[in-house]
């Protein structure tokens, strides 16, 4: 009997001893004590993404700019002379215009400039290019039917007679200009389809390029390279080289104007309202393409020849407006 009883004693101790040692066993995987959570670790918040320039298509660096008006500046260039403040310009115009000088229509709107010129008289190819954009001016003054057209089409802007301080030595900046500038500006449309990662430039009759020359009568031969690295075209205007990431070519008329007061002389111009053939480069590939501008007030419609929007890279866009007998050829 006693043994019996100490078999049984032996038993339920190994049976209390092997509870306890399982009560002390770690959890199974997966399960976890209750313990009190605290307070979550906060999300961290998206960063805001910047909207891209109207008139460039590229992220912005600061906010509110996108939302600024245009400005937009009047240059004139000599074979000899030289040009500032161009590769800060959203969109740059050319004419062919007399003695070889080509008059540029610069206009700035996503970057600033500190110094842009020489600043020349304005012209109706300005009046005619920029009126669209709604844009504040900075010119050196014109004959007096340039400058009623200018009033006629409900354009403002300042000059140095206005303001001299903004225009030392015949140049002027964003900065002086904007300065000059009433309040309430508008913010221009953008005048492009900006391409995307992927995106062609033309739906049809993309062809690569590397070189786009132009030949006007009585100018030199305007060449354009592609530079790969940078993904820029270079050319030069003057003794200054200039950069943009897509060369718009559009083919018109020219006419000469007769100017009587200030002092009587005559002006070829380009006839900038109509339609015609256009060429594009851009990045690495150019596009035959047409182009269509009823008024001043209506964006020059620049599409391939499948009748699309022809989709420039991102970046400063250079227009140049060829005589119908100018030679435009790219390899």
């Amino acid at each position: 009997m006693r043994l019996r009883r100490s078999v049984v004693a032996s038993a339920v101790g190994v049976l209390i001893v092997a509870l306890g040692a399982a009560c002390s066993d770690p959890p199974p995987p997966g399960a976890s004590d209750l313990v009190d959570p605290g307070t979550p670790a906060p999300k961290p918040s998206p960063t805001p993404s910047l909207p891209v320039g109207p008139l460039s298509g590229q992220p912005l660096t600061q906010p509110g700019v996108e939302a600024r008006q245009a400005i937009a500046v009047p240059i004139r260039v000599t074979e000899s002379g030289a040009a500032t403040g161009l590769d800060a310009a959203d969109l740059v115009y050319q004419e062919f215009a007399e003695s070889g000088s080509l008059h540029l229509s610069a206009v700035y709107q996503s970057r600033d400039a500190t110094k842009i010129g020489p600043v020349t008289e304005i012209r109706p190819v300005d009046i005619r290019s920029v009126g669209v954009l709604r844009p504040w001016l900075g010119y050196a003054g014109g004959p007096t039917g340039f400058l009623s057209q200018l009033a006629a089409a409900d354009l403002s802007g300042v000059t140095p007679a206005k303001r001299s301080a903004a225009f030392p030595d015949g140049h002027t900046s964003t900065t002086a200009l904007r300065a000059a500038a009433p309040k309430g500006g508008v913010a221009p449309a953008p005048l492009f389809e900006y391409a995307t990662t992927g995106t062609p430039l033309a739906s049809r009759d993309v062809t690569p390029a590397s070189k786009l020359t132009v030949s006007a009568s009585g100018h030199r031969t305007q060449t354009w390279t592609y530079d790969p690295a940078k993904q820029q075209w270079s050319g030069r205007v003057g003794k200054t080289t200039v950069t943009a990431a897509s060369v718009v070519v559009l083919t018109m008329e020219y006419r000469t104007l007769t100017v009587r007061k200030p002092s009587p002389r005559s002006l070829p111009s380009a006839n900038v309202y109509g339609k015609g053939k256009a060429l594009v480069v851009s990045g690495p590939s150019s596009a035959k393409a047409q182009w269509s501008k009823p008024g001043q007030k209506l964006v020059c419609n620049v599409t391939d020849l499948a009748g699309y929007q022809v989709r420039p890279q991102p970046g400063t866009t250079w227009v140049i407006y060829a005589p119908t007998a100018a030679r435009v050829a790219v390899t």
